[in-house]
């Protein structure tokens, strides 16, 4: 009995790294290169500001499928999970905000500062949406995904501003303070002084 479980057991690894082998070899790894393809004519579109070109949400008949058609047809490929960020973009642009948050949350960035981004565009899609304790969080995960002199600040201080104007003059003092004292070089540092200053004041 024990001889036979072992032997339908090795069976079946090898039928699943078979699988699994063929899988990679007949679909994934050609879906992969025509999938790079489509997505280098949804970029350019992108790159020319043509936002519903490079989207194609509405499957114009032409002979691509934009960021859209990508992230349906080539779901399991890494074109397809970038279109997801580019197509998260685009929702963006087009004011569609709730398509915007759903394309970024299914988009999976190993890269720690991609990730931190996107978590800013949620946290900026949220504000659109008037939903600020949301936007709020996504702004503090997006700071925090891992440190550095460009995306921790930019979301540090969109944190202090949505605080600010929610009158929260503490929790937004809080934040500019760790601007001030971990990232002197950050782009608006003198807003940062200022929004300190006049909170002081108020306090």
């Amino acid at each position: 009995m024990k001889k036979k479980f072992i032997f339908y057991s090795v069976i079946l690894i090898i039928i699943l790294y078979v699988t699994y082998f063929s899988f990679k070899t007949l679909f994934l790894y050609p879906s992969e290169e025509k999938a790079v393809k489509e997505l280098s004519y949804a970029q350019q579109y992108l790159s020319q500001g043509e936002i519903d070109k490079a989207l194609n949400k509405k499957k114009n008949k032409v002979n691509y499928l934009g960021f859209s058609g990508i992230v349906y047809k080539y779901p399991f490929t890494k074109a397809g999970n970038i279109s997801k960020f580019y197509a998260g973009i685009c929702y963006y642009k087009l004011g569609d905000y709730k398509e915007s948050i759903k394309m970024m949350k299914s988009f999976s960035a190993k890269d720690e500062i991609l990730s931190s981004i996107k978590y800013g565009i949620i946290g900026d899609a949220f504000i659109q949406m008037k939903n600020k304790k949301e936007a709020l969080k996504n702004y503090v995960i997006a700071a925090n995904v891992r440190e550095n002199e460009i995306t921790t600040p930019l979301f540090y201080y969109k944190a202090a501003l949505l605080n600010f104007y929610m009158k929260k003059y503490e929790n937004s003092k809080y934040f500019l303070r760790k601007i001030e004292k971990k990232y002197p070089s950050f782009l608006y540092k003198k807003n940062v002084e200022k929004y300190i200053m006049f909170i002081e004041n108020k306090l």
